[in-house]
């Protein structure tokens, strides 16, 4: 099973999104279905839809088999990469007949993966894995082969064995940082031919940079363009988040005003639900009181050891390394932090920077789906990175009990930004 017990406890709602999954497995099994890739923000839900996708293919004892891969997690260099992912293919092979195979851990060598391949008595994919092998016994071994013999081997295997295969690729955005790879340059050129070819092999993809993977599904001159459906994966609404907190909160914590606010703050965000919910049990002692949603809003977000502080920081520093120019970057979005939303002209007054220059730090911010554009207007897209910056870099963290009054300021001081 790919999702844990406790996983499994809270998963909520995506009904919907289960279903339409579901019936194109179904749909690809008869040679009928499409690709799909899963977008949506961050820590919205959509690995743990993945997950109980594939969990639940795999207890319908179906004849299609499953392969669930993080690509962000497995990035190394392109050849031990494509070990891992053969492996992968490997293991689910294995599981789909009910058997048992020990997780390798650490950088996985070819060693390990012929004996992974070998315990699936498969004849395609020990054939693969003994080429992969072969290559790297090379002292520098062909990556943009290896990745190649990786992912063709797949189509040859539904052949061979007369069972469908369903690629989930998580985190799918990220192959592209092995186009720093000189004998690779551009993935996709590598990714799209093969996957155009295969008939009896299905993909999900899995991204949080929404915006990437539509230039690559979408662009007519993507290798990839009009081989995928994209599904988006939305936020909680009011009665899913109502159904999460009755799985997450004790009895008497779960009032329809806890909920009510708890919907306004986090937006449905079930990362921030899950989070904020966590908080409360842990400030709960004995009483019911207004207090404890605000003490969990409190600590989770200011307080260095919460884990939105942790998640706020991380994104916006990883955002920052990532691009050039991150000084301005960061300038730009200490503004839209401050003052809401904002026109081109407005950023580029305050920065002192020409608004051609403000412009394409904007479309940096943008393609990492961190703001977004309303009628000419830009503004950070998470409600709660706003507060935590607006705290964190830009004040000092009130004390708990100055933080009501002065959020309360802060959001009418934004909210008469917007008019």
């Amino acid at each position: 099973m790919l999702l844990r017990e406790h996983e499994r406890a809270i998963f909520t709602d995506r009904d919907e999104i289960l279903a339409a999954l579901h019936r194109n497995a179904d749909l690809i099994q008869q040679g009928l279905g499409t690709n799909m890739a899963l977008v949506g923000p961050r820590r919205i839900g959509k690995t743990m839809i993945a997950q109980r996708f594939a969990d639940e293919i795999f207890e319908r004892h179906s004849s299609m088999i499953p392969v669930y891969f993080n690509v962000a997690d497995n990035l190394s260099v392109p050849s031990v990469f494509a070990i891992r992912l053969m492996a992968s293919i490997s293991r689910s092979f294995i599981e789909a007949d009910g058997e048992h195979v020990e997780p390798s851990g650490g950088v996985l060598n070819a060693a390990r993966l012929l004996s992974i391949a070998g315990q699936t008595r498969e004849e395609t994919i020990i054939t693969t894995a003994q080429k992969v092998s072969k290559e790297m016994e090379n002292d520098r071994p062909d990556e943009r082969l290896l990745l190649e013999t990786a992912l063709s081997c797949l189509e040859a295997m539904t052949q061979q064995t007369g069972r469908k295969l369903l690629v989930i690729l998580d985190e799918f955005h990220s192959v592209t940082q092995f186009d720093s790879f000189p004998n690779i340059k551009e993935t996709l050129n590598v990714v799209g031919p093969i996957l155009s070819q295969q008939i009896d092999v299905g993909y999900i993809i899995v991204s949080s940079n929404t915006n990437m993977v539509k230039r690559i599904v979408q662009t007519e001159t993507s290798p990839l363009f009009n081989q995928f459906q994209i599904v988006h994966v939305p936020p909680f609404d009011q009665m899913a988040t109502a159904e999460f907190c009755h799985k997450s909160l004790l009895e008497q914590l779960v009032t329809p005003d806890i909920i009510a606010r708890l919907f306004e703050f986090t937006s449905g965000n079930p990362f921030y639900l899950n989070c904020l919910t966590t908080a409360m049990r842990r400030v709960y002692r004995d009483e019911i009181s207004d207090d404890i949603l605000k003490r969990a809003i409190y600590e989770d977000i200011l307080m260095k050891d919460g884990r939105i502080y942790q998640y706020c920081q991380h994104r916006v520093e990883t955002i920052l390394a990532e691009a050039r120019g991150k000084a301005t970057l960061r300038s730009v979005l200490l503004v839209l932090a401050e003052e809401g939303k904002q026109t081109l002209s407005e950023v580029a007054a305050q920065l002192k920077r020409s608004p051609g220059e403000v412009r394409s730090y904007l479309k940096r911010l943008a393609d990492f789906d961190l703001i977004g554009k309303d009628d000419r207007r830009y503004y950070i897209t998470d409600s709660i990175i706003i507060q935590w910056i607006k705290f964190v870099i830009l004040e000092r963290t009130p004390e708990y009990s100055e933080y009501e009054s002065i959020t309360q300021r802060y959001l009418d001081h934004i909210a008469e930004k917007a008019i």
